[in-house]
């Protein structure tokens, strides 16, 4: 999605991202976002594994804070100026993923990609898929 420069980020176009994509999904390893689903989708397909991390909304409202003061502390890296209105935004992307993106998604991986996914409710639960 974001092209890191030492300006600051910037948003790849829908040709690069693509172009990006397709190259990622053709190595031998690779790990996407899913959040992105809309235009990540198609390397799905690709994929020998999906894992759905379905944390729970509260335990993801906890990380926002925490991800915040720990950047604004310095204490963690952040790609990006961790500003007030970004920390805001984080919540209304929270909740628009409880309520739509996360159903959607969810929805998409069952219709086609049933054989190779799975829903883990916690980051430690991932350890017993990947060698």
């Amino acid at each position: 999605m974001w092209e890191r420069t030492h300006e600051g980020d910037k948003r790849r176009s829908e040709a690069d991202r693509k172009k990006c994509l397709h190259h990622i999904a053709g190595s031998k390893e690779w790990i996407v976002e899913g959040v992105h689903y809309t235009w990540v989708n198609e390397s799905f397909n690709e994929a020998d594994l999906i894992i759905f991390l379905d944390t729970h909304y509260l335990k993801r409202i906890w990380f926002i804070i925490k991800r915040y003061v720990l950047q604004k502390a310095k204490i963690e890296k952040a790609n990006y100026a961790p500003t007030f209105s970004i920390f805001i935004n984080m919540f209304q992307w929270n909740s628009d993923f409880e309520k739509q993106s996360r159903l959607k998604i969810l929805h998409i991986l069952r219709t086609s990609n049933n054989d190779k996914f799975i829903i883990v409710k916690k980051r430690e639960e991932i350890e017993h898929f990947i060698p």
